[in-house]
């Protein structure tokens, strides 16, 4: 797939020349080094904005919705077991849905079937982001992997809890409520709580029933392009309760409405080094707990068969996702992973495998094309954590598209940025992408090299698009840069001097 030209045209380039931009500001002194750059002082510290910045736009909306699923035949027996029948046929079904919109996301909510994001369209591009299930069919049917002995894998972005491999409530209806309605936010809050004790579940699941409550708040906002999920969690009890929580999503960024999948070009960036090796077929993806290289798993293309892999030895940076290099429209999720969500867990169906399957004639074919990444409060699956007596956890989980960038130095809710640096005998150019989720407003760029002295490249503004990444490119004579060891340092404000993000590399010159 490739982006339509219209929005080729409109990405934003800007060749800043070196001798034409200037970089006075309020941090600058006014000095020059004896070579020409500005001396400056560092941007004062700042934290970064996390919360709501106002912007323009049209207010977001709510509306009641329904969609139709296909799936081969089963039984659901009462305690949430299934029986597969002899004939196998493909039935449907409706669920009722909560779209939530602005006017660059359209966010469908299906509360009624484990209370997922069953959907994100990006609207300036018209891509949706996540998978959904053409036809959803039952297995692993009495082998003991799943909490009732079966799976079916339908769409979206879910919590998953309180045990592992899509825990209890996947399939089921949760509560849900409108909490927030107004010109610049709208939120909705889907509620679930264990007081579930299948008697037949394999002994590995070994949680019980906890009495915890999940919820999963849903937000959007006027102006902002990204999709904000608040999970709390509570402990119900006096006492401490053993559970694992994990956000599931079933990425497919860059895909046609109606028919998504990921690409063979598509590729899992994460800012990580190793990965530890799970259950994977004759061990292809390693041996079990043994630690790689996951440059060697990053592209859905070495996917060779379906296989589980952990970061290694946790998640310290705040985001990870996916980009299609095919149309180089990526989604990714940001969030506190460190305190909160260390775990990541990886895992496709094999790249090959996801391509050969036929949902609509094999009932027993449950391989699909789409990228399955997981956030967990522990590291891995069967690894519990743990409530405290009546404690609650919550944090904050955002999800935004990015479009034009093809890898990522940094990111957060409000932005993503990769740097690079090139230099060759007489020009030295520092090059900077960034996707900012405030779209068609004022952006102020700063861009420095900070080391022993600080010098300033540029500080210009520029309108952010919500349809391209921009691009600054500076270069600046090699001679003018004295020579050492700096960072690279892009800085992003928005007009009112809110810091949305700041990313840096290092350079030696």
């Amino acid at each position: 797939m490739k982006l339509h030209p219209i929005y080729r045209i409109i990405q934003i380039t800007i060749i800043l020349l070196a001798t034409l931009i200037g970089c006075s500001d309020t941090n600058d002194d006014s000095n020059s080094s004896s070579s020409g750059l500005p001396v400056v002082d560092p941007l004062p510290a700042k934290t970064i904005v996390e919360g709501f910045i106002p912007a323009v736009g049209s207010s977001p909306t709510i509306v009641s919705s329904s969609l139709n699923w296909q799936f081969w035949n089963f039984t659901l027996n009462a305690d949430n077991s299934i029986t597969l029948p002899g004939p196998r046929s493909i039935e449907a079904t409706n669920f009722n849905t909560i779209v939530l919109e602005n006017q660059y996301i359209k966010v469908t909510l299906l509360p009624e079937y484990g209370g997922r994001i069953v959907s994100i369209l990006y609207k300036p591009t018209g891509h949706e982001q996540l998978y959904q299930n053409p036809v959803g069919i039952p297995y692993g049917v009495g082998e003991n992997n799943f909490y009732y002995n079966w799976l079916m894998v339908y769409s979206g972005i879910f919590p998953t809890f309180p045990e592992p491999e899509h825990g209890k409530t996947w399939f089921l209806a949760w509560s849900n409520a409108t909490v927030v309605n107004t010109a610049d936010q709208i939120s909705v809050k889907m509620t679930f709580r264990d007081t579930i004790n299948y008697a037949s579940h394999p002994v590995q699941f070994n949680n019980g029933m906890t009495d915890m409550t999940c919820e999963a708040t849903v937000s959007i906002y006027k102006g902002r392009s990204y999709v904000d999920l608040d999970i709390k969690l509570i402990n119900n009890q006096s006492s401490t309760i053993s559970y694992e929580y994990w956000t599931c999503t079933t990425l497919t960024p860059g895909s046609t409405p109606g028919d998504t999948k990921s690409p063979q070009n598509s590729e899992m960036v994460v800012p990580i080094s190793d990965y530890k090796a799970g259950w994977s077929p004759a061990s292809w993806i390693g041996s079990i707990n043994s630690i790689q290289s996951f440059s060697s798993i990053n592209n859905f293309s070495e996917w060779s068969e379906m296989g589980i892999a952990y970061v290694y030895p946790q998640m310290n940076e705040n985001w990870w996702g996916v980009i299609n290099h095919d149309n180089e429209v990526g989604i990714f999720r940001i969030a506190d992973n460190q305190q909160y969500t260390p775990g990541l867990k990886f895992w496709t169906w094999g790249y090959s495998q996801s391509y050969a399957s036929d949902p609509l004639n094999n009932a027993t074919d449950e391989a699909r094309p789409y990228i399955e990444l997981w956030a967990e409060n522990s590291t891995q699956f069967f690894n519990d954590a743990y409530l405290t007596a009546n404690e609650t956890k919550s944090w904050k989980e955002s999800y935004i598209s990015t479009v034009g960038l093809s890898k990522i130095t940094d990111a957060n809710q409000n932005a993503a940025i990769f740097l690079a640096t090139t230099k060759d005998s007489t020009t030295a150019t520092f090059t900077a992408d960034f996707f900012a989720t405030l779209p068609n407003q004022s952006i102020q760029v700063y861009a420095y090299l900070v080391g022993s002295q600080n010098y300033c490249l540029t500080n210009i503004v520029v309108t952010s698009s919500a349809a391209n990444k921009t691009t600054i490119s500076i270069p600046k004579p090699v001679g003018i840069i004295p020579s050492g060891s700096y960072q690279y340092q892009l800085t992003l404000e928005t007009s009112n001097g809110s810091r949305l993000l700041q990313a840096s590399i290092g350079y030696t010159h």
